[in-house]
């Protein structure tokens, strides 16, 4: 027993001195990983190329910890903070219909058809607050980016608390207070609203309103806001910015042009400083772009490639192997709050009773955010309000108040418009009106045409009768136009037509595009006549109700490059209400703009028109000029019309440069017959009774309006011998500003 202990003994002695004889070993440190931040600069349009820089970075798994930006880089930043990663972020750059997004233009189907119509038709509106001219804050809209942004980052932004540091990726946005001149880095705040201050290009795009500051682009100080990668709470190992930056001569003459690329040369040295405060500057090659490229996404993020790739190697220099931060913010969705009130801030002249009804989102609904951007986009429709925005206010436990913020515009407007045509002469109209009226939403207006017809109008229009949502307007009008008269294809002289009355519509809108109205049209007409027309016309009264649908996916009304317009239209006279003759008068015509390809569109096309009793000679169809080629205006005067016709538009070049002004090289073919129907009954005669035309012409778009000239040749071969020379003229140029009762 003591031997096994003895053994024992010397086996725990050999094992001390072996463990005092082992070397000391050095104590383990394990190096933590490597934190990257980003720095994303302004630039406007030439921003875009962040998207590819992300896109070669997320390839190359270089993650990051934090995220700061400017202008654009704030947008794009803000994005893949968010959790959007750069495919989705190149998707939404190259879908985005970029005109929309910087248009305040209300879409077609959301407003009264005539009140759409008129917005367009011309050429210059200015709004006035007392008579006296109104300047808008910015020149350019920024409500439906914000729309946009509301729909991409509303619900995340929810689900973190408004807190930009609980992002995925902790993210700052610089702008600058227009009030205190002072730079704002901002965290506590909705993302969109974020972003969207950060955007806001001075005298460019109208200011956000965050609390007591006005908003405006970053880049007025900060055009590379490297530092503000240091008020998120983490400690950075490297810093990579990228700057979107033109070094040769800017080439754009766009607004938005011009007042980057000033922004760009303020505060050189502050530049400078931000430049070497990062690790790895990424400078893509913008030079062959302008700031307003937006639809140039897919060469500016292939800029931003380009110089990513260049990038690398010294991004794997610094970062020597060693392991990188992948640290993302965890999102629990919060459960939806409950919706409290719904109350609005910023009404002035409008009563909430007026636009209550555009709310969807109600008292004790659960809150969601979907609902409530569709109510504030249908609140920006109604053309009362130059932005439109909310606020939430917790109230406790899981309730919120939901405040609806507005701001409304000048009500008072002044429209001018321009055009000349052969048949019209020179026409200039002038229209002052004032719009919401007691709060209500109706407008009245005096409009004021010169030229062929002259005519003076005054009418009330609103979007809701008796709290319903159908648009209306009454108009009381007078005046006088000229027309030709022709008789077997010979002018025979001019005669002019007088008239006056009122008309009372109200209107629906159907879907989207399409548009219902009923009325009642009354106006007594009287002819100034010469030669054989003299004994057949006296004055008349034209009495009756009418009806009118139309269907409409054209963008811009005169100048289309792409989709349909229908439109079926019944006016009257009733012998019961007064009218001196008894009639009914149906039309129907039906345009298609068919792009094939970039460079040719396609123009089918059809009218027709029937008269049932003894039409009025005011109300007979009147067919010519460019509505069908190769004949004069008025050259034929009808009680019925069947007109088949076809084009096809050759695009050459862009004046200016821009896609909104495509010039078209135009081949035009048509048929028509004016013969009675019980004519046409009889088969064989109906060669006889066609009149057809052939053309070219050339038609563009312009900042005043559409530019067309049409040379055709009509019935060649078949006139008699000393009829007037086949080949007709017609050149237009302006917007159609003038009513037609």
């Amino acid at each position: 027993m003591s031997g096994k202990r003895t053994t024992v003994g010397v086996l725990l002695v050999a094992l001390v001195l072996c463990a005092r004889a082992q070397p000391e070993r050095e104590p383990v440190t394990i190096e933590r990983p490597m934190r990257i931040g980003l720095s994303l600069s302004g630039g406007a349009a030439l921003g875009l190329a962040h998207i590819g820089v992300l896109k070669v970075l997320e390839r190359e798994s270089i993650p990051f910890v934090a995220i700061s930006g400017t202008s654009m880089g704030s947008l794009v930043g803000g994005l893949y903070a968010a959790g959007y990663s750069a495919l989705q972020i190149e998707s939404l750059a190259l879908n985005a219909d970029w005109d929309r997004l910087f248009s305040s233009a209300v879409p077609f189907g959301a407003q009264y058809l005539p009140e759409r119509q008129q917005a367009q038709r011309y050429v210059l509106r200015l709004r006035h607050k007392n008579l006296i001219p109104s300047l808008p804050g910015g020149m350019v809209p920024l409500q439906n980016v914000e729309f946009l942004l509301m729909q991409l980052l509303s619900n995340i932004g929810y689900n973190t608390g408004f807190d930009l540091d609980s992002l995925p990726i902790p993210y700052r946005a610089a702008a600058v207070d227009l009030k205190s001149g002072r730079l704002v880095v901002m965290r506590k705040v909705r993302l969109e609203q974020a972003i969207r201050a950060s955007i806001a290009i001075p005298g460019v795009f109208a200011p956000e309103k965050l609390g007591d500051m006005e908003l405006v682009d970053g880049g007025v100080q900060w055009l590379l806001p490297v530092d503000a990668l240091d008020s998120v709470d983490v400690d950075l190992d490297l810093r990579i910015a990228v700057l979107t930056m033109k070094h040769n001569p800017e080439t754009g003459v766009s607004l938005i042009d011009v007042t980057s690329r000033s922004m760009d040369l303020v505060s050189p040295g502050e530049l400078e400083r931000q430049k070497e405060r990062a690790d790895v500057l990424i400078e893509p090659n913008v030079d062959p772009f302008t700031h307003s490229d937006f639809t140039k996404a897919a060469g500016l993020m292939a800029a931003g490639e380009s110089a990513a790739e260049a990038a690398l190697p010294r991004i794997r220099e610094l970062t020597d192997g060693r392991a990188l931060s992948r640290h993302r913010n965890v999102v629990v969705p919060r459960p939806a709050s409950v919706v409290r009130t719904v109350r609005f801030e910023g009404l002035r002249v409008t009563r909430e009773g007026t636009i209550r009804g555009e709310l969807s989102t109600r008292q004790g609904d659960l809150l969601r955010f979907g609902r409530l951007i569709d109510d504030l986009t249908r609140l920006f429709n109604t053309g009362l309000f130059e932005n439109v925005n909310y606020r939430l206010e917790p109230v406790g436990g899981d309730s919120v108040d939901v405040v609806i913020e507005v701001d409304e515009r000048p009500y008072g407007f002044y429209s001018l418009g321009l055009r000349y045509d052969i048949a019209g002469r020179l026409a200039l109209g002038l229209e002052v009106g004032q719009g919401n009226l007691g709060g209500s939403g109706a407008g009245v207006r005096m409009a004021l045409d010169l030229g062929n017809p002259n005519e003076v109008r005054l009418g009330l229009t609103g979007t809701r009768l008796f709290r319903l949502p159908f648009g209306y307007r009454l108009d009381g009008y007078a005046g006088s136009v000229d027309r030709s008269y022709y008789e077997q294809g010979r002018r025979q002289g001019v005669y002019t037509v007088g008239y006056r009355g009122g008309v009372g519509e109200a209107g629906y809108v159907v879907g989207r595009d399409a548009f219902f109205v009923f009325g009642l049209n009354g106006y007594r007409a009287t002819y100034a006549v010469v030669g054989s027309l003299r004994d057949s016309l006296r004055a008349e009264w034209v009495v009756g109700p009418s009806f009118r649908f139309e269907e409409n996916t054209f963008r811009d009304v005169d100048f289309p490059t792409a989709g349909t317009e229908s439109r079926l239209e019944l006016r009257s006279s009733v012998s019961a209400m007064r009218g001196t003759r008894q009639f009914a008068r149906v039309s129907y015509s039906h345009q298609r703009v068919l792009p094939v390809s970039s460079w040719l569109l396609l123009r089918p096309g059809l009218d027709v028109g029937a008269s049932f009793g003894e039409l009025a000679w005011a109300e007979q169809f009147r067919t010519g000029g460019a509505e069908f080629v190769g004949f004069e205006p008025d050259e034929f005067t009808s009680a019925q019309r069947a007109v088949v016709r076809f084009g096809a538009d050759l695009r050459l070049f862009r004046l200016f440069g821009e896609e909104d002004y495509p010039v078209y090289a135009q081949l035009i073919g048509n048929v028509g017959t004016f013969a009675p129907w019980s004519d046409l009954l009889a088969i064989p005669n109906v060669p006889s009774l066609l009149h057809w035309g052939v053309g070219v012409g050339a038609r563009t778009n312009t900042p005043i309006g559409p530019v067309q000239l049409v040379v055709g040749a009509g019935d060649f071969g078949l006139r008699p011998a000393g009829w007037p020379a086949t080949v007709a003229f017609f050149f237009s140029v302006g917007r159609e500003f003038r009513y037609t009762k």
